[in-house]
């Protein structure tokens, strides 16, 4: 299909239609914050230029200037998010993914003097190893407390990987339950919405309530390093399936007055389909900003990323932060048609929202 501007405008006008997001009662009591400030600890970009930004509802803070010149922010092919938030006058702490390596994430947090030990819980997206690798040994260094939760939205996070969705890919490898175990950590696994550290929530299962479909260029082996018995009927007897990520899980915040801050991680159950989730399971509609990577690069198309620009606009957040996996193709459509709302995401930088 060639898209073009009619059709952009007729699809997120269809995203308006009654009925086209599924919206139930809301699953939670979701809290608000007065103060959300997002830290991106592992991503594919990194800068030393730019300066630091101030709006009235966000402030954006560059990543600090070392003073060693031979250290530098470690940039890569994954993820992972520092949420800091505060309300009435408490303070808490989320680290949401872990990036690819451990050397990566650790080197960046000491870079930003965040020690292991002020982190208050930690959320796993899903169980690919751009999201989970850096967790061995940022438990290994024995600085997490012990019985912090980590929350991971079902037992398929586990079992072993492949890349490539044919039986005979290479490993994708597979998270140390051992390691989980040996740290003391409070591992909770649930497909169900789940308040974090107190005020942040997970969305649980994302359901398809839009066109999106993302392909995922994995293969699970169910069985191997998961147990059997807690997998999807449909899975759990087959020694190899094509992923589709239905175990991912989404991370937000109610920021007070201004709405919800989605964060997708790498939104293989499709962007639009996390902040549906995010919304249904809160009861509230109004979205200030869209966060992580959003999974359009290949074997997702042009048209895909057309697609999901139209429908974001439907959305009309206050702002988009898109990292890894959204691709050039999506960020540069996304700055043509919201330029004022579409910043880019910079290992070692902060988005600040809410309260000064």
């Amino acid at each position: 299909m060639e898209w073009n501007r009619r059709s952009l405008l007729a699809l997120a006008g269809a995203a308006l239609v009654p009925g086209f997001p599924v919206f139930g009662a809301a699953t939670l009591s979701v809290p608000a914050v007065d103060r959300l400030h997002l830290t991106v600890l592992i991503d594919s970009t990194t800068s030393v230029f730019g300066g630091a930004i101030t709006r009235p509802d966000i402030r954006i803070v560059p990543p600090p200037i070392t003073a060693d010149y031979h250290t530098a922010f470690a940039g890569q092919w994954g993820y992972s998010l520092l949420a800091r938030w505060s309300a009435a006058g408490a303070a808490r702490t989320t680290l949401i993914d872990f990036g690819y390596t451990s050397a990566a994430l650790l080197n960046n947090m000491a870079l930003l003097d965040i020690a292991p030990g002020t982190i208050d819980a930690m959320v796993l997206s899903h169980g690919h190893y751009d999201h989970f690798g850096g967790l061995d040994g940022l438990l290994a260094s024995g600085t997490v407390r012990r019985g912090t939760p980590l929350f991971v939205g079902g037992e398929e996070a586990f079992c072993a990987r492949i890349r490539g969705t044919a039986p005979d890919g290479s490993s994708f490898g597979a998270i140390d339950r051992a390691m989980i175990a040996k740290a003391g950590i409070n591992l909770i696994v649930s497909g169900d919405p789940r308040i974090v550290a107190g005020q942040g929530f997970t969305t649980g299962s994302i359901p398809f309530v839009s066109p999106e479909r993302p392909r995922v260029p994995t293969g699970m082996l169910p069985g191997r390093n998961c147990e059997r018995s807690l997998l999807d009927p449909a899975k759990r007897d087959k020694n190899f399936v094509v992923d589709d990520a239905e175990h991912e899980l989404g991370t937000a915040f109610n920021v007070a007055g201004r709405g919800l801050v989605v964060i997708g991680s790498c939104s293989h159950r499709g962007i639009i389909n996390t902040v549906r989730r995010a919304q249904a399971v809160s009861g509230i509609d109004k979205v200030h900003a869209i966060v992580g990577g959003f999974h359009l690069v290949p074997p997702q198309t042009r048209d895909q990323a057309l697609e999901t620009v139209a429908l974001m606009q439907a959305i009309n957040p206050d702002y988009i932060i898109p990292g890894l996996c959204s691709g050039e193709t999506f960020i540069a459509a996304a700055l043509a048609a919201m330029p004022d709302k579409v910043i880019r995401s910079i290992v070692g930088a902060s988005y600040i929202f809410g309260a000064a």
